[in-house]
């Protein structure tokens, strides 16, 4: 049988070509690896080096035995390193892209820097959050959801065995570009005759979910395209300071920082609403650090905190 020492002091040969210098890192004696080495070549019935005056060289047959023996060794870290791990807890989640939600976890990084734990925050869409969190991945993952699209939701996640908490109902706001020049004024009212975005992620209040948008005048937005996608911020203030885009999203919890440059439209209506929530597994607990994180945003939630 080979043993770890073995395919140790044997790795350690091969990378010096040397036994002298070999022991000098092993902290042991030149006639100690020797006797290793020998033992590990009569149990395999190979010999594993050639023996020169200046030195060692592997064969044709140890080069193969040396492949596998790195493997084994870097494997047999990896399994070490799960102790490590062990020691320090991971906070790994995921959520649609959110300056609301940035701007949360920094503040709960900074209430908890001092603690030993280490994040993991991925921003992906709904359906790669429900891969992650299914395969375990991330702990949750936080997304948001058209009304009308909870049913079908929760029937697919109900397959995937995983739950949606909701957390937050919002309204859906149009952010039109500072130069749209498909709106205009009319009766004291905003009207939108056509309109292309700039979304987040692609599948972002997709065109299956259009029908139910409505504009001030009651048209419908089905037609509305989506000619960029894009989850940076900077990106999305820097297009519709100088374009015609529109951006639709959730009117709470958005914190964008291109407000400034936008006016906000609100599209009434008990259809036209977000749900933001969280996506776990069924039937099992949180870690500690998972509830402290979650618990942390539902009271920023009820406290009202958008910015």
């Amino acid at each position: 049988m080979i043993d770890i020492k073995q395919l140790k002091y044997f790795e350690e040969c091969a990378r010096t070509e040397s036994f002298s210098k070999a022991a000098e890192a092993l902290y042991t004696t030149q006639s100690s690896v020797s006797k290793v080495i020998k033992s590990m070549e009569d149990s395999l019935g190979i010999r594993l080096f050639e023996r020169y005056t200046r030195g060692i060289r592997l064969t044709r047959e140890g080069e193969h035995v040396y492949q596998y023996a790195k493997t084994v060794l870097e494997n047999l870290e990896k399994i070490e390193s799960f102790q490590e791990q062990k020691e320090t807890e991971v906070l790994s989640v995921s959520c649609n892209p959110s300056s609301w939600f940035a701007d949360m976890f920094v503040k709960f990084y900074q209430m908890h820097q001092k603690e030993d734990i280490h994040y993991q925050i991925y921003s992906a869409s709904c359906r790669e959050i429900v891969d992650r969190v299914r395969e375990r991945m991330d702990a949750m993952g936080f997304v948001y959801i058209m009304k009308n699209q909870l049913a079908a939701f929760q029937y697919f996640l109900g397959r995937n065995y995983l739950e949606f908490e909701i957390l937050k109902t919002t309204d859906i706001m149009l952010y039109p570009g500072a130069g749209h020049s498909c709106r205009r004024e009319e009766g004291g009212r905003e009207v939108f005759d056509g309109m292309k975005l700039i979304q987040r992620f692609p599948d972002e209040f997709s065109p299956d979910n259009y029908w139910d948008i409505l504009d001030q005048d009651k048209k419908s937005a089905a037609d509305a395209e989506t000619v960029i996608t894009t989850n940076s911020d900077y990106i999305m203030e820097r297009i519709l300071q100088v374009s015609d885009l529109v951006n639709i999203s959730g009117g709470y919890l958005s914190g964008k920082p291109w407000r400034k440059y936008t006016k906000d439209v609100l599209l009434p209506g008990n259809e036209n609403q977000v749900l933001f929530g969280c996506v776990k597994r069924q039937n099992e607990e949180l870690s500690n650090w998972a509830e402290i994180f979650l618990a942390f945003l539902k009271e920023r939630l009820q406290d009202g905190e958008n910015k």
